[in-house]
């Protein structure tokens, strides 16, 4: 007799529930993979005047701002007929509201990976200036800034601006100073609906919605403008770091100088000058940039040198090139100077996209002693663009090379001289030479008279 031992079947509801189970945890871990997490970012308000408020979101309620709060998403910001607000993100941008504004911050947050900033100006004036932190991320698709208003969208790149709103039809425009800043239609910046790109010294205004096409700025638009140069200050930490990255721009801000600055006239100019290192290659460049489309101006950036014995060196090579599509001079002055006086001028010019080594002699051939190299750029000189941005790296002193040892003279018998047979030729007239305004250059640097000398 045979016995069958039948082991015991697992519950029929098992299996079904084990299913379900294994379905709702992939819902979960789907929903919670393509769920699009953010984090908050904010403005910091770093000062005001005059007749401002904050709205403040805990209590719904206006009331005035405080130097250092943020200001966040949601919340908006008025100002009165003398208030004057001026907000920051640190190393990316700075923005001032002007007098009767009404700004609101309708997103600013990372989401992505991506850094998302987007401002309504209901009414009133602001300016702008964006770091070159924001433009890079911006270029790398990781940042947006936007400015929209009731008649149009404006997205700044690398840009200076000036932007306006109002409920008057003839009040509404874009002004700017550096970069650029595509104007649309609200709601055009994905692509759809016409745009326009307002570049360095251009205004574009939008009348009845539709933006116009942009146009050189007047003498007395470029007087509204130019207060935005004022977000470009920098603190004394910022300077302080600009002293330290110049001394990797070359053996000769190591070896000679100790102090770097701009002068210019606020009312009839701007110059800017900042070292900052490539991200990519690791280098340290100058970034000079020139504002001087008041006629008669004139601006630049002084380098103070100590100890600076030119007569030691050869001369001094760097590279230059123009900056991508920013305006650029036909030419500058590059000065030496010492105790005020001008003992070399250089004029400079021919500058390309690509970098293209300068190289200027000093031809001093006594003890001759600089403590001020300036680059200088004036409305007659620079051309065409009366703003534009110059690049420079690399700035490097050539030591003077020794002299080549000359062999000394050996003796030769007159009578071992073989003299070559006579060759019958007709005598040739030489042309007169050409009358030259030209002087000696040996005699000319050793009177120390300036003198221009292209580098083209």
């Amino acid at each position: 007799m045979k016995i069958r031992v039948e082991k015991p079947k697992r519950p029929a509801f098992l299996v079904p529930a084990v299913i379900i189970f294994l379905v709702i945890a992939a819902v979960f871990f789907a929903v919670h993979s393509f769920t699009e997490t953010s984090v908050p970012l904010a403005y910091e308000i770093t000062g005001f005047e005059g007749q401002v408020q904050i709205f403040d979101l805990s209590n719904h309620e206006w009331r005035d701002p405080r130097r250092g709060e943020e200001f966040k998403a949601g919340q908006k910001i008025r100002t009165g007929v003398d208030g004057i607000l001026n907000l920051q993100v640190e190393n990316s941008v700075r923005l001032r509201v002007k007098e009767n504004s009404m700004l609101v911050n309708r997103e600013c947050k990372l989401q992505k990976e991506v850094e998302i900033y987007r401002l309504g100006l209901d009414e009133g004036v602001i300016f702008g200036a964006m770091a070159k932190n924001l433009d890079r991320k911006i270029a790398d698709n990781k940042a947006e800034f936007v400015v929209s208003t009731p008649q149009f969208d404006a997205k700044p790149f690398g840009a200076l601006f000036r932007i306006q709103a109002s409920e008057k039809a003839d009040e509404n425009r874009v002004g700017v100073l550096r970069g650029v800043v595509e104007v649309s239609r609200p709601g055009s910046l994905s692509g759809k609906g016409p745009m326009f790109n307002v570049r360095a010294l251009e205004e574009a205004e939008v009348m009845e919605g539709r933006v116009q096409s942009p146009a050189k700025i007047s003498a007395e638009t470029w007087q509204e403008l130019k207060e935005g140069y004022e977000l470009l200050a920098k603190s004394a930490v910022m300077e302080a770091e600009q002293i330290d990255l110049a001394q990797k721009a070359g053996n000769f801000f190591e070896k000679a100088v100790f102090d770097h600055g701009t002068f210019f006239t606020p009312k009839v100019g701007y110059a800017g000058r900042e070292f900052f290192k490539d991200p990519d290659s690791g280098e340290v460049y100058l970034e000079t940039e020139y504002d001087v489309f008041p006629a008669g101006s004139f601006v630049g950036v002084y380098i103070k040198t100590r100890d600076f014995d030119i007569s030691k060196y050869e001369g001094l090579i760097f590279d230059a090139r123009r900056k991508g599509d920013e305006g650029f001079p036909d030419s500058f002055f590059i000065e030496l100077k010492s105790k005020g006086s001008v003992l070399r001028k250089y004029s400079a010019r021919g500058f390309l996209r690509e970098w293209t080594p300068v190289d200027f002699k000093f031809n001093a051939q006594k003890p001759t002693l600089i403590n001020e190299v300036v680059f200088v750029f004036t409305n007659e000189r620079v051309g065409e663009s009366k703003k534009g941005v110059l690049e420079f790296r690399n700035f490097t002193l050539t030591p003077k090379k020794d002299p080549v040892p000359v062999a000394p003279a050996i003796p030769v018998n007159v009578t071992d001289i073989v003299s070559p047979p006579e060759i019958q030729s007709t005598p040739v007239s030489e042309p007169s030479a050409a009358p030259s305004n030209q002087t000696s250059g040996q005699e000319t640097f050793d009177e120390m008279v300036p003198q221009t000398i292209s580098l083209g």
